[in-house]
């Protein structure tokens, strides 16, 4: 995938910060998983629960998803 095509967050994931929150789509660009996966991974325990922000935005902490990439 081009990074000119990869959302924002995604692009420039390695200078987030542990705290902020991204979206499915950056979720999905920097696993390279589809959303299947991801979903059946919090199913499992594998991948880390969506924080529920809102009525319906589901996001997901950059430090999480960075210790599960990495295994720690």
């Amino acid at each position: 995938m081009e990074s000119a095509h990869l959302p924002d967050a995604a692009r420039h994931f390695d200078r987030l910060p542990d705290s902020a929150l991204v979206d499915i789509a950056n979720v999905l660009a920097v696993t390279s998983k589809s959303r299947a996966t991801i979903y059946r991974w919090i199913e499992r325990g594998q991948f880390p629960k969506p924080r529920k922000i809102g009525n319906s935005q589901n996001l997901w902490s950059v430090g999480d998803i960075r210790r599960v990439l990495t295994g720690n």
